[in-house]
């Protein structure tokens, strides 16, 4: 090592000692002079007492020179004590500090070159040896070679030199370490230090580092592809052979990211030179080539070598022409500077068009995909356009091709009109601003910015030239790199976006006023509707405000927590008015609206919006009230559709500031035109007289809202002064006179209030709904202590006598949340906050909660039961609430409270729909909702790799809670999918739920999915069949055993004999045996008093049990677990079934109706929800257990006392429409005087005047929950049980019977739609009369926009779906599109329920869902003539349902075949693909038709659109003729050959290579191909193929993985642009493939194999043509292979596919395949 050292010393020295010592003829460097070589000496240094230096070498044109530099530098490494890539590295700096005009430099580059020939055979035979002994050690005398040969040479000694020289290849070949932790020595690594040669001011060392490079890659490549020892193996690569990959992929000499960063290096150099060095003429001739142009042509010959161009190496690349292009374009910033040649701007512009060929089939043809709240999947807000890995080609496509992608701006304007909670708004802006983030970052590194350049980086993170494409501008939020990470940046960006949404919306929905209103025509007074009177016009149609009510609410919720200024509003709209390109606009006229001032005016009321920058503004220049004159409207108030609330708005905006106004007297001669509003003045002046003097007299007509007229002046006065009317609103309700009622008994009691009308809630200043909600919150709602009061000036407190709350002021709560969501919502979640810290404190098992707080907790479970489910089931954090009542559940002790928790439990995991709710539940980490309304600072993007946790304790220790749970989470599995959430385990979820076993009959298990079913099969804690019953000998036996019971027969009090009873009964296991007992000694008692009944009584109402028998009963029921009831009733259900059995009976008897009807009713032993539960559970096959429907029938339509509770709830006819109902108190309050609520089995009791030892506990007021309500959710659980069941005549009996409950139902529609994807295939449901039962019980039609022919056909006007053709369908498809498009239309009925009390508030989902149930209707009665033959026959006992998996499966497929056969979806693809058949005009782009068809095939069961349409890709692929022709020739880029081109060929090849092939219309842009009539059916075909894609999950991936299968083995693919094609179906998907390896692999795998079908097929194919499609399919490989790389073992499986592949496809995919 130091000799090497020393002589290269030597050699830097000599360079510089006569720079006359120029390059020989022939030699590396022989490009610009060729003059003799001076002979010269190298010497050591002075040794000391010598006078002059030793010679070393001496050295002139032979090998002398270069053979001591090679074999110093091979001893160097042989001798092990320094790695072999430092001695290298130590050369080539050597080498690169030798003068560039010295011939030495000339001498050095030989050397290099030996040196790295060695060290390509060193590393050929190590890598041999490595395949040769695989699987064992290699020892010492495995490596053949010389040790010890490699003794030390003499310096001066030629002879030895030439000894070395001759040397075996063994002379480099170290031993090889079999120690785990050596270092691994790579080619690569050395072959990456040569790029250190490359200098810009060395001209020649350049040149000749090209040319080393280029000899040493060919040399690799030649052993690579061909070895040169005879008995090697052919390729030590996988070039020639696929089955080499499995043993050696990974090994190559030269692999990919070595080559990728050469040519990085070397072409970055070369941008570098092109900036700083323009090529001109050369000094001694013009025609004499400059010394770039050499370097130029030099490294094209490299470039050659490694794509495989080059002679030597023809077709054996080293890298793909994709990664090529990816390395050689630095960026839109310097293609369009003009800094680059002409060669390099040529080279830069076809990798630009490569890549956007590219990108235009990675990416779809229209990507303008609504974001949908609620029913979009999680992936959907992380469009393809935003990742990272799609970015670097997207930036390649025009403005026109990716204008219709993703956007912040778009994803918020479409989530506020569809209404979504405020969470999830910023959850998607900050999931947006992270991906935009990614792929400006992936884009900005991906480029390159010459040294010494002008362009400089710009301030959104890209240059400051770009494209235009811009990323940013594309994002709707200017990225600015230096403040990326300031929160306060951030918090800017938010508030931009935010207002540029909002005033987007607000915009929009101005405009559709304006267009359904006449402000031209002038008011006719003397013809006013009824709606107005002189003091208060109103139009004759209102409905349009709910629009505007609905943006004040979200505007004032930005504003009042300053996620947006006032400032920025006030700006905004005065410029949608006045734009600031001129200051007289001539359509400014038409752009003026007052509801700009009255939206203004609606922040006026935020007080620091009032104290702040208004006040600022009129103490200053009022410039602000100048502007709000300016965008006054005078020509509205006058007109036909005048509008006080509106038009009043300036005025009341002077009269709101009048205190803040300076100079009263000289306003008008500051603002003129104040003139025009001035003769409106008197009018609000009046309105507030008339307002003070009926509050004043209490005359409360204008609170109660009786009418129209009187809610709009009320709503005006709201905006005229800060908090009157709200305060005026909240004393009527809390009156200062006390007058005190009762709820129930005299411990519930409230203070006589008002009821303010809903209508006169919706349209008061948005806050004063704020405010009014905050008093009776805080005064009724917040406190521990119970309701306060405050009268007289004294400060808040507890009254006493007073312990509830008004159902007045829990109406108008649940109405405020209703009308107000936005600004409303940190309400609520103060309230779950609160719950949850309750819960918490359950948790201990020990809470004794005070009476306030247990009023308090019921009073709240009652609200969001009864009344704010619909806020819930779209509520941000609704999947999470079940941890808000877990403990609870288990530890609650209070019944009655424990009765509301159960209700509210069922309800709640009913209303899940999404797998967030899987999530939860593995999730028991949970700390509540984030009480804050800025939830965008916290983590909101789910990490791919997340660790879900099963808890250690289960969700449900009640069966009917867990039961009901495992069939929401088979629901959402079904509906949803579960492949979307990478790492979840549904066996975890389900084990989660009980902690005790379940049984599924197999009449369930048919309509679970897949999924579940496979639990069920192989869990081991699942029973293989119901549990057996005690008999009733056996529980006769255990009477007479055990003395205990006798203290049941009793007539006097005995405390030891209750409490051996109590003691016995302590034990859980025996706990159900006491409801056995009970039922036995009842029978009993009924036998022997069976005389009275035949001894002439008319009437029999059972036996008279003893008062005494029922208190020590009460006594043992109330030390029972109140989770455990409902499984202890199930158990008393299977026990009566099992001795009605016994005594041979096919129906139960009329006795044991009777008894069961007084368990329930007369006793109270039990509850009829439990009752109705255990009877549907799930655990018994109802199409066989008659004994099971019959009581189902009894206790559901039969039962004498529920029959007599049914008829009074319909006598009291409670309505739908609950929030307009002001009666519903007294309603309830009737139907609870006549059917008192019993919580602890007192009823019977209470009723005979007994005394109640214990005492009951603490009674909780009840305002909207009783029998009729809680039996609602459990209802809702039998009706699949009765579907299954087969019975029609008993499910339509249900349901006629029954409907009226589901008026309280809150989300009926939603149940009903559920109901029918769940159940799509039964046959019980194939039958017209059921169907409409189904749809009336469940429905109130009159709250629903159905079409005309379903409401037809529900109605009974028609009796089947055969009415139905492609007009109705494009109906249905505009009204789809509309709602995506965001249309504000009227709707089609004028008496639907306001916008903001619909079941859905979303008009997207809402349409969505309305659809899916006329479609799910019209395939149930197409399916009716097939479907009688699958009931269940009880005449012959014949059971043609399925019963095991196997038959399971093969209705699946029977189904799915069934489902390609429907007409109706048929029809509907139809109209899709052919334009001429799609509805035009008025609803955004053709795309949204298309997309409108994407979204409801997945919200449809997948086998009736979403399968279908994806298996339409064969017959598009085999069929349509512009995908059958094979594309163009197309020659194989050389860079030698362009280099040696003059400039009018390229030019021509240029336009040559701009030509478009035949089927390039195939890959455009949708809008681009309508636009420019070149649409076609491949592309509409692939527009809807990915816009179902992008709404589906894995369940459409499977789909779309067995099409592709079933081509490629189908054999009939004959050409390049169908394989291309295909490539184009997968291209956007890749990023979410990815996480499913095998169908990721078999795809590719399948791809590969139709590549080798089509490959024969194409006659044109050579070593040095492709074409044009096959070229971009390769480039696919390539894009997949760098981006969505799936692994070695991935690739190998793909491998076999590969070697059928024409020999140059091979190489080329193998180049890719070996990396």
């Amino acid at each position: 090592m130091e000799q090497l050292i020393r002589y290269l010393l030597g050699t830097i020295e000599s360079s510089y000692q006569d720079l006359a010592h120029l390059v020989p003829c022939g030699s590396f460097l022989g490009l610009f002079d060729e003059r003799p070589i001076k002979r010269t000496h190298l010497s050591d240094s002075v040794p000391a007492g010598s006078a002059t230096p030793s010679p070393l070498f001496e050295f002139d044109n032979n090998e002398t020179t270069c053979n001591a530099v090679t074999s110093l530098t091979l001893n160097a490494i042989n001798s092990g004590a320094v790695p072999a890539v430092e001695v290298l590295r130590m050369v080539v700096d050597a080498v690169r500090n030798i003068h560039d005009a010295s011939a030495v430099l000339d001498v050095a580059f030989r050397s290099l070159f030996e040196i790295y020939q060695k060290r390509l055979e060193y590393h050929r035979a190590n890598r041999y040896n490595a395949v040769v002994v695989a699987g064992r050690s290699v020892s010492d005398s495995t490596i053949s070679g010389t040790n010890g040969k490699n003794s030390s040479m003499q310096n001066t000694s030629q002879d030895a030199l030439d000894a070395a020289r001759e040397e075996n290849n063994g002379l480099l070949l170290r031993k090889t370490s079999s120690t785990a932790n050596a270092k691994v020595e790579t080619f690569g690594e050395e072959y990456l230090i040569l790029t250190n040669l490359f200098e810009l001011h060395r001209p020649r060392t350049w040149v000749a580092a090209v040319r080393l490079m280029s000899m040493v890659t060919k040399s690799a490549i030649k052993i690579m592809y061909g070895g040169t020892i005879p008995g090697e193996p052919s390729s030590l690569s996988a070039g020639t052979h696929a089955a080499s990959l499995s043993e050696i992929s990974g090994l190559n000499l030269l692999p990919e990211h070595v080559c990728r960063e050469t040519i990085r290096q070397v072409w970055r150099l070369l941008l570098d030179s092109a900036a700083i060095e323009p090529p001109m003429s050369s000094v001694l001739s013009s025609a004499r080539r400059t010394r770039w142009q050499i370097r130029f042509e030099a490294t094209m010959e490299l470039f050659d070598c490694f794509v495989g161009r080059s002679e030597q190496c023809l077709g054996r690349p080293l890298v793909s022409y994709y990664l090529v292009s990816r390395e050689l374009d630095p960026g839109a910033a310097v293609a369009e500077s003009g800094i680059l040649t002409s060669e390099m701007q040529y080279i830069v512009d076809l990798c630009f068009g490569r890549k956007r060929r590219l990108g235009r089939i990675l990416l779809p043809p229209d990507g303008s995909w609504p974001l949908i709240s609620h029913a979009s999947r999680a992936h959907t807000v992380k469009h393809v356009y935003d990742q990272p890995a799609y970015a670097l080609v997207r930036d390649s496509l025009t403005f026109e091709e990716t204008e219709r992608g993703p956007s912040a701006n778009k994803y918020v304007a479409d989530l506020l009109y569809q209404r979504a909670p405020t969470d999830e708004i910023f959850a998607a802006i900050r999931n947006h601003r992270i991906m935009k983030k990614k792929a400006i970052a992936a884009v900005a590194n991906d480029s390159y910015v010459p040294n010494n350049s002008s362009i400089e980086y710009g301030g959104d993170g890209l240059f400051s030239q770009r494209p235009s494409v811009d990323m940013s501008a594309q994002g709707g939020v200017a990225y600015n790199k230096e403040m990326s990470d300031n929160a306060e940046a951030e918090k800017y960006e938010v508030s931009q976006l935010l207002l540029e949404s909002m005033t987007q919306r607000i915009e929009h929905i101005v405009r559709y006023i304006q267009s359904q209103c006449d402000f031209e025509t002038l008011l006719n007074e003397r013809k006013l509707n009824e709606n107005s009177d002189p003091t208060m016009i109103i139009p004759r149609n209102i409905q349009y405000w709910e629009y505007m009510n609905e943006a004040a609410d979200q505007l004032y919720y930005f504003v009042l927590f300053d996620a947006i200024s006032y400032k920025d509003v006030h700006e905004r709209f005065y410029s949608m008015v006045f734009p600031k390109d001129s200051d007289i606009h001539p359509g400014s006229e038409t752009r003026k609206d007052n509801s700009y001032i009255w939206l203004l005016l609606q922040l006026f009321h935020i007080e620091k919006v009032s104290a702040g920058p208004l006040r600022e503004d009129l103490a200053g220049d009022e410039d602000m009230l100048d502007q709000l004159l300016q965008m006054y409207n005078e020509q509205q108030i006058v007109s036909k559709d005048a509008f006080y609330l509106r038009d009043l708005a300036l005025q009341a905006t002077m009269t709101h500031q009048q205190s803040h106004i300076r100079d009263n007297q000289g306003f008008k001669y500051r603002h003129p035109r104040m003139a025009v509003a001035m003769p409106f003045a008197p009018v609000v002046y009046q309105l507030q007289q008339e307002f003070g003097r009926q509050f004043k007299d209490e005359n409360y007509g204008l609170l109660e809202g009786s009418n129209l007229c009187s809610v709009m002046k009320t709503a005006t006065v709201s905006q005229l002064r800060q908090f009157v009317v709200p305060n005026a609103l909240y004393t009527y309700l809390v009156p200062p006179k006390e007058v005190v009622l009762k709820l129930q008994n005299d411990s519930t009691t409230y203070l006589q209030g008002g009821n303010i009308g809903h209508r006169l809630l919706d349209y008061i200043n948005v806050g004063g709904k704020h405010r009014l909600l905050q008093l009776m919150y805080k005064m009724m709602l917040a406190h521990e202590l119970g309701p306060q009061f405050q009268f007289d000036g004294k400060q808040p407190s507890v009254r006493e006598g007073i312990t509830c709350v008004s159902p007045h002021i829990m109406d108008t709560v649940y109405r405020l949340l209703y009308n107000a969501p936005y600004s409303n919502e940190l309400m609520m979640k103060e309230v779950l906050e609160k719950l949850r810290r309750c819960d918490k404190v359950m948790a201990m098992g020990n809470a004794r909660f005070s009476p306030a707080t247990l009023r308090w907790l019921y009073t709240v479970y009652q609200l969001m039961n009864c009344r704010l489910l619909r806020f819930f089931k779209y509520y941000a954090h609704a999947s999470h609430l079940v941890h808000h009542l877990r403990h609870s559940l288990v530890h609650a002790s209070h019944r009655q409270l424990y009765s509301s928790l159960e209700c509210f439990a069922l309800c709640l995991v009913n209303l899940q729909h999404d797998v967030g709710f899987l999530q939860a539940l593995m999730n028991p980490a949970y700390h509540g909702v984030p009480l804050t309304p800025h939830p965008s600072a916290m983590s909101t993007i789910v990490s791919r790799n997340i660790k879900y946790t099963k808890p250690k304790d289960a969700w449900f220790e009640c069966a009917m809670l867990s039961r009901n749970a495992v069939m929401v989470i088979s629901r959402i599995a079904t509906m949803r999918g579960l492949g979307d959430v990478i790492g979840l385990s549904l066996e975890d979820c389900i084990d989660s739920l009980s902690p005790l076993p379940q049984y599924w009959a197999p009449s369930v298990l048919r309509y679970l999915p897949r999924a579940v079913r496979s639990y069920y099969a192989k869990s081991a804690r699942a029973p293989k069949g119901p549990q057996p019953s005690a008999s009733a000998a056996a529980i006769l036996q255990l009477i007479e055993s055990r003395p205990v019971h006798n203290a049941l027969l009793l007539t006097q009090p005995n405390p030891q004999a209750e409490a051996g009873l109590l003691s016995f009964y302590a034990e859980v296991k025996r706990q159900p045996l006491f409801l056995f007992v009970l039922w036995v000694l009842l029978e009993r008692l009924t036998a022997a008093d069976t005389g009275a009944k035949d001894n002439g009584s008319d009437s029999y109402n059972g036996p008279v049990l003893p008062a005494m028998m029922l208190v020590v009963v009460r006594r043992v029921l109330l030390s029972f677990p109140l989770s455990q009831i409902s499984t202890y009733t199930s158990s008393l259900i299977d026990f009566i079934i099992g001795c009605e059995l016994e005594r041979g009976s096919k129906e139960p008897s009329a006795t044991t109706k009777q008894l069961l009807d007084d368990f329930i009713f007369k006793y109270y032993f039990i509850h009829h929800e439990h009752v109705v539960f255990a009877l549907t559970r799930g655990e018994h096959d109802m199409r066989t257990d008659n004994m099971r429907l019959a009581l189902t029938r009894f206790v559901l339509l039969e039962s004498p006392s529920f029959t007599e509770r049914l008829n009074e709830w319909h006598r009291l006819d409670f309505q739908g429409r609950y929030w307009a109902d002001y009666n519903h108190w007294t309603k309830q309050e009737t139907y609870l005087a006549k059917f008192p609520e019993y919580f602890e089995y007192e009823g019977y009791l209470v009723q005979h005047s007994v005394p109640l030892d214990p005492p009951p506990a603490l009674s909780l007021p009840i305002y909207y929950e009783n029998r009729m309500v809680r039996l609602l959710p459990v209802l809702e659980f039998a009706l699949g049980r009765l579907i299954e069941a087969e019975d029609r005549v008993l499910l339509r009996d249900v349901l006629d019977r029954m409907g009226i409950l589901y008026r309280l139902h809150q989300v009926p529609l939603t149940t009903l739609m559920n109901t029918l994807f769940v159940y799509y295939n039964a046959p019980t449901l194939h039958d017209a009369s059921v169907m409409r039962s189904l749809n009336l019980s469940l429905l109130d039609m009159s709250q629903q926009n159905f079409s005309p022919e379903f409401e037809q056909f529900v109605h009974g006007e028609v009796g089947d779906e055969k009415h139905i053709d492609d007009k109705y369908l494009r109906r249905m498809m505009v009204r789809i599109t509309r709602a995506i498009t965001r249309h504000l239309g009227r709707p089609e009925k004028n008496n639907l329920p306001e916008i903001h009390y619909r079941e859905i508030p979303n008009p997207i989902l809402l349409s969505l869902t309305e659809c899916v149930v006329e479609l799910l209707t019209w395939w149930c009665l197409y399916n009716a003539p097939r479907s009688s033959e699958r009931l269940y026959d009880p005449a012959t006992d014949r059971v043609p349902a399925p019963s095991t998996e196997p038959e399971f499966r093969a209705e699946e497929e029977t189904r799915q075949q069934q489902a390609g056969e429907w007409p109706l979806g048929r029809l509907w693809l139809d109209i899709v693909m052919k334009p001429a058949k799609r509805p035009e005009g008025g609803m955004g782009s053709g795309a949204s038709f298309i997309h409108s068809t994407g979204v409801l095939a997945n919200v449809l069961p997948d086998e009736l659109m979403a399968f279908p349409y994806v298996r339409y890709l064969a017959d598009v692929v085999l069929q349509e003729p512009m995908l059958k022709t094979i594309s163009g020739p197309k020659r194989y880029f050389s860079f030698v050959e362009f280099s040696q081109t003059s400039a009018s060929s390229r030019k021509h090849q240029q336009q040559a290579a701009s030509t478009q092939f035949a089927a390039t219309a195939v890959f455009n842009s949708f809008e681009q191909n309508r636009n420019h009539r070149m649409a076609n059916r491949p592309n509409t075909y692939l527009t809807l193929l990915h816009s179902i894609l992008h709404y589906g999950g894995i369940g459409t991936f499977n789909a779309l993985g067995e099409t592709i299968r079933a081509l490629a083995a189908s054999g009939e693919l004959c050409s390049d642009i169908q394989l291309l094609y295909l490539c184009a179906t997968v291209g956007p998907i890749l990023y979410r493939l990815v996480d499913y390896e095998s169908l990721y692999v078999q795809i590719l795998g399948d791809l590969v194999l139709v590549m080798a079908q089509v490959c024969p097929q194409v006659k044109t194919l050579d070593t040095y043509t492709s074409t044009d499609a096959l070229e971009q399919v390769m480039d696919f490989f390539c894009f997949v292979k760098d981006q969505f790389d799936p692994g070695h073992a991935a690739w190998r499986r793909i491998a076999p596919h590969i070697s059928a592949l024409p020999s140059l496809l091979r190489y080329q995919l193998q180049c890719i395949v070996d990396q």
